[in-house]
């Protein structure tokens, strides 16, 4: 999702910055970022196995840089992947380019699709929206009979945690990503957490407490299965 207007290329990783809510300003560090972070990839992957069968039709809304989409691409014939972000959806496009996939520069409340969707996915994207009710309904409303939703998103004790944790989170993280990634890939991932552009990104989000995210997205999606998921909070539906 994107409220920016800038390119990657004006705004490197430690530049400058415009909206702090803007992926635009750094699409290309946020690609990489991505590639070498993927915490919910696998949980997403053993959804997808359990829920859906070959065949049919996905929707991936706040696709990002195309990660989780290509992914999707696996399982179902058709994919459809919307950002708020143009660059990002360009970033998607270069790099995760498929033949079931089509990107689009979209907001999620203009996703429209009288077809509807075997599985609509939504992964840490829904604390940018600015009415969270009226996005669940919308995502709701696009999956067809017999098919599901699995929405993710960060939560949090504060509505938004100081810098100092992410700072802190960092440092304890890299040590790990030292051990994971090796000492390049790892210093990198550092410099990105605790560079102005990201913490600013960071300290602009509001998020959920876990009680608060099961009440909200439960009276949309009633009888939803909900996982703790450390840092995020999971939702998993099935439509009658």
């Amino acid at each position: 999702m994107s409220r920016g207007e800038r390119t990657e290329g004006q705004y490197g990783m430690l530049g400058g910055y415009a909206d702090p809510q803007s992926f635009d300003t750094f699409a290309g560090d946020y690609d990489r970022y991505s590639d070498l972070h993927d915490p919910l990839g696998e949980w997403l992957d053993e959804q997808i196995a359990d829920l859906a069968p070959a065949g049919g039709r996905a929707l991936d809304a706040g696709c990002g840089s195309g990660r989780h989409a290509h992914a999707l691409a696996d399982t179902y014939d058709e994919v459809l992947a919307a950002d708020l972000s143009r660059a990002l959806i360009e970033t998607a496009r270069l790099r995760r380019s498929h033949h079931r996939v089509t990107y689009q520069a979209a907001d999620l409340l203009d996703i429209s699709d009288d077809a509807g969707f075997d599985l609509v996915v939504s992964m840490a994207t829904l604390h940018h929206v600015p009415d969270l009710d009226k996005a669940l309904e919308h995502l709701h409303g696009l999956v067809r009979p017999g098919g599901a939703a699995i929405l993710v998103d960060n939560v949090a004790a504060q509505a938004t945690p100081a810098r100092w944790a992410y700072l802190t989170g960092a440092a304890y993280e890299l040590p790990r990503d030292i051990a994971r990634l090796g000492t390049r890939d790892a210093w990198w991932l550092y410099r990105f957490r605790t560079s102005r552009a990201w913490l600013a990104h960071l300290l602009s989000d509001r998020y959920l407490t876990r009680t608060q995210f099961e009440r909200r997205y439960g009276a949309v999606f009633p009888g939803a299965r909900f996982t703790n998921l450390g840092f995020a909070h999971a939702m998993v539906w099935q439509r009658a």
